[in-house]
């Protein structure tokens, strides 16, 4: 795992020093820099496979032609070694499939053999070609630029900064994005003219052109295969076993971490059956809906070394930290306890195999049972013409209400697949009241629902929770979920790999009926079924919690008048985005308790934070500091 960095007509190598110096978190272990004519890469590396100079970077062939700077792991770069011919290869890392593959197949015959997880950047000296690649599910990051004849790529955004040498305009849309949905969809970014290359995208660029991208996989729509329940249920358990035992190869110590759900605990009992000793990680909090106690019984279970973090309120002062390495606004509160068990982690392993993807490909989620009762809703007829209201959220206050709303708002749409439908995580329902003058009259569409809805189309006539999951896996998945993780551990560079997320059980699960992932209600159905003859009794019938951390208590308390402050300081209120009276009054609610606000408040903080740190260059956000100073 590594951070990489490059530039492609007129490069600089200062710039991209500045832009490795963003990047060692990612990569302590080793760096490098080729500057040369048209072309400018960097590397920094985490050693993973092969820890020798052999795996260095930029990595080129014999004659110079070739160069690439990867990161991520070739799941498959065994089987790809002796199909190219052993001999030819001078180390053991999979960095160097890529120069060998490149070679022999060139860029689209590589693509559609590679396996993993990767970001890489591959120029080619006699074509005077550049190619940018990102993994098939958006594991790995990959961001880029075009400005005055100069093509600029990186790892993350902060690093990317350098190479412009500038701050790029603020995207309102982007703001909008955030606010409504927690996050920033690919392909674009807090900042006007900087975008992230999207999952399984091929970028190419030539010295003073354009650059082009387009998608280079699809999953593949086969249709439901007739098999019987126990014939799915034998070739998830292989195809898993599988998964998790290729992840395994490293030459630094391997754990896992270990929520106490199905899907990491069937990760865990299957790296028992391939090592004596597994270690594994923990993070709970105190109060209802810590799931600490299960993640005990599992590690008791498969006799683990098993390590535990609980989050607390003081552990709100890491979130300057968190923002700044995300780079752009991320509102998804995880994000915290995270940061705080991947920081653990690195002092006990390097590498952690996660439960990332089974919800998405086995039905994980409450919104999959209200799309199979929409799917039959929308059939009669009934609401097919109703109009939804904005203020949906102010009446769904309770969590079966919030399910009824859902799944009344999927039929009347026609199927309009929409994240937080209720609007209970961000400001969908609430901009009318809290928008400010740069917000005011925005699209009460944004460009994540927009890119739900291309993706809901596109699978139109199959069934509706096939169709659910594949809007989440190439949507949720990547953009949120699979971003968190991939920044928060990084950060430690500890490198995560996600078993289900092999291509192998995209596949499968894909040929799976409906039935065998929601049945009546019940989410994960197979791998319940699965997790009853692997796990300990009573683990298969958990319903899902996600991990929470306590938001609506960080805006209560002792901390809420330094929160405030920052939030609604004058400084922020002048940026345009929110109105002061319509936030003052979510404040208030939620301070006497009347409402949870809690999520809400909390992309506020994080917006402020932001430009604090980006924009107005307070590097030590000193008033954060002071605040919590004083609540110490």
């Amino acid at each position: 795992m590594c951070g990489i960095a490059g530039q492609v007509g007129r490069p600089c190598r200062e710039a991209l020093e500045r832009a490795l110096q963003k990047l060692l978190h990612r990569g302590p272990d080793q760096r490098g820099t080729y500057v040369a004519g048209d072309v400018g890469l960097a590397h920094t590396r985490l050693a993973v496979l092969d820890l020798s100079e052999d795996g260095r970077q930029p990595m080129t062939d014999e004659s110079g032609r070739i160069r690439v700077v990867f990161n991520g792991e070739i799941y498959n770069h065994r089987e790809l070694r002796n199909e190219l011919g052993p001999a030819r290869f001078r180390s053991r890392t999979d960095t160097e499939v890529l120069v060998r593959g490149y070679e022999t197949w060139g860029i689209d015959g590589l693509l559609r053999r590679i396996r993993g997880m990767f970001a890489f950047g591959l120029w080619d000296e006699r074509d005077r070609t550049f190619y940018g690649a990102r993994d098939h599910l958006g594991k790995k990051p990959f961001v880029y630029a075009q400005r005055d004849g100069r093509f600029s790529f990186a790892s993350t955004i902060p690093a990317l900064l350098e190479l412009l040498g500038t701050v790029p305009s603020v995207s309102t849309d982007s703001v909008l994005d955030f606010l409504v949905n927690t996050y920033i969809p690919a392909p674009w970014t807090i900042f006007e003219g900087v975008y992230k290359l999207p999952p399984a995208s091929l970028l190419v660029v030539r010295p003073g052109e354009v650059a082009t991208v387009e998608r280079y996989w699809t999953p593949a729509n086969t249709g439901h295969r007739v098999r019987s329940e126990e014939e799915y249920l034998e070739a998830v358990a292989e195809k898993l076993a599988e998964a998790v035992d290729r992840r395994l190869e490293a030459d630094v110590p391997v754990g896992a971490f270990l929520s106490g759900g199905i899907d990491s605990s069937l990760v865990v009992a299957l790296m028992a059956e391939k090592r004596s000793r597994v270690v594994t990680l923990s993070m709970g909090f105190e109060g209802k809906g810590n799931e600490l106690p299960f993640a005990r019984a599992v590690a008791r279970h498969f006799g683990t070394v098993h390590h535990e973090q609980t989050l607390d309120l003081n552990d709100l002062g890491v979130l300057p930290e968190i923002v700044s390495h995300f780079g752009e606004p991320f509102g998804d509160h995880a994000a915290v306890p995270n940061w705080i068990i991947a920081k653990a982690a690195r002092s006990h392993v390097t590498v952690v195999l996660t439960g990332d993807g089974g919800d998405e490909l086995f039905g994980g989620y409450l919104s999959y049972p209200a799309a199979r009762v929409a799917e039959l809703v929308h059939r009669t007829r009934v609401l097919r013409h109703v109009d939804i209201p904005d203020a949906i959220s102010a009446w769904a206050a309770t969590t079966p209400l919030r399910k009824v709303a859902r799944v009344a708002a999927m039929a009347a749409a026609g199927g309009r697949y929409r994240i937080d439908i209720t609007g209970t995580r961000g400001f969908r329902g609430w901009l009318r009241h809290a928008a400010g003058p740069r917000l005011r009259g925005a699209a009460a569409i944004t460009r994540c629902d927009v890119r739900r809805d291309e993706l809901w189309m596109k699978t139109e006539g199959r069934h509706w929770v096939d169709r659910a999951l594949e809007v989440d896996l190439l949507s949720l998945l990547p953009d949120d979920f699979l971003t968190k993780v991939d920044v928060t551990t990084m950060a430690h560079a500890l490198e995560a790999r996600s078993p289900f997320l092999d291509l192998d059980i995209v596949d499968l699960t894909r040929r799976m009926p409906p039935e065998l992932k929601v049945r009546w209600g019940r989410t994960k159905y197979l791998l319940r079924k699965l997790a009853e003859r692997r796990l300990p009794k009573g683990l298969s019938s958990r319903t899902k919690q996600g991990f929470s951390p306590p938001t609506a208590e960080w805006f209560r308390g002792d901390r809420e008048p330094a929160l405030r402050n920052i939030v609604l300081s004058n400084r922020a209120l002048e940026r345009g985005f929110f109105h002061g009276d319509g936030l003052r009054k979510m404040w208030t609610e939620h301070r006497l308790a009347r409402c949870d606000h809690g999520q809400r408040l909390w992309l506020t903080l994080v917006l402020e934070l932001w430009f604090r740190i980006f924009i107005d260059g307070d590097g030590d956000v000193a008033e954060w500091m002071r605040a919590e100073r004083a609540v110490a």
